[in-house]
Formats: structure tokens, sequence, C-alpha cells
């Protein structure tokens, strides 16, 4: 008798994971913290009082992580502002992005690179994407190698700018006065 998945997966090694969203009830706030503590305050047992010091120390905590989710709500907002100009400044860029192709277990491996100009960008999704002039992939910013034509192939001869061997023929620096000018 053949046993079947019992993780409800056919691969063993794809990661899941679960996050819990945000509620009222998962969710500690300034105001419910107050709450809880003046109720622990109204049925504290009279012959052993709540220390002073205690107490204080539990609100300087409470004040310290209200202080640290909103200064990483204020980092988050403004990384994500920071990503969206730089993507939105990239249109009409000659770029070098990296081909890749999906393996067995879902990882990407790099099979080459492709030099082209930005045509469009797409901010709507979780992740900003972007076009090049003639290809209809949607490329997210992670596989932006490097502005201007980072590959060598113009050096090689391969004119239609597809680096095809897969390995980076050229020594990493856009020579502009060798690849063509960068805008």
């Amino acid at each position: 008798m053949p046993v079947n998945n019992v993780s409800g997966t056919d691969n063993p090694y794809a990661s899941t994971h679960y996050t819990a969203k945000s509620n009222d009830k998962n969710t500690l706030t300034i105001t419910s913290y107050i709450q809880l503590l003046a109720t622990q305050l109204q049925n504290q047992d009279l012959t052993n009082p709540m220390d002073n010091s205690e107490m204080m120390n539990q609100m300087t905590q409470m004040a310290m992580v209200q202080a640290l989710s909103s200064m990483t709500e204020t980092m988050t907002a403004s990384s994500a502002m920071s990503t969206t100009t730089y993507i939105a400044g990239m249109v009409g860029k000659e770029v070098t992005v990296a081909i890749t192709e999906k393996g067995a277990y879902g990882t990407e491996t790099l099979t080459g690179s492709k030099v082209g100009v930005i045509e469009s960008v797409n901010l709507t999704g979780s992740i900003p994407t972007f076009r090049i002039k003639g290809d209809d992939t949607d490329y997210p910013l992670s596989y932006l190698l490097g502005i201007g034509d980072v590959t060598g192939s113009v050096e090689n001869g391969d004119s239609s700018g597809e680096n095809v061997d897969g390995g980076n023929t050229g020594d990493g620096d856009a020579d502009q006065g060798e690849t063509g000018s960068v805008s």
C-alpha cells in the first residue's frame, strides 16, 4: 500500500510559511496595554501589591516597542519610496538584466544576460517590475545587473545584446567609451 504525501506537497524541499495577519485579538496596542495594566492593578493581591519599578519597566518596554514599530513602518515606507523613485527614473536607460531558468525545486539559475532599454515600469504589484523594448517579460528590479552593457557582448561582436554563453565575458565595468553612452 503506497503512502501518500503527508505534507500536501509533491516537493518536500518546497519552502512554505504562514504568517498570521495582525488583528485586534493578536496585537497589543498601547491602549490595550493600558487596559491590561488597569485590570491588573484592580485585581492585584492587596497583601502583595505590584512593585512600582516593575510597572515602570513594563511601561518603558511598551513605549520602546511602540517606538520601534513606528520606526520600522517609517523605514519600510521610505525604502518603498526610494525603490519606486529609482525604478521610475530608469525608463529610457540601457540596462543589463539577468536571464534565469527555474530549476527542479523552484530555484532560479542564471543562464545569461540581456541588454536593452527599459520601456516601461509596473508599480502595481508587491515587487516593482520593468520591461525592456521588444521583450514582453516582466523583470523584477533584483534582475538588474547594471546600467549600460556590463556583459561585454558588444565588444565580442554579438550585436543582439544577448550573452548566449551564460557567462560574464566582460570585466564587470561598463566602459562608456567602448559600449556606447549611458544617458
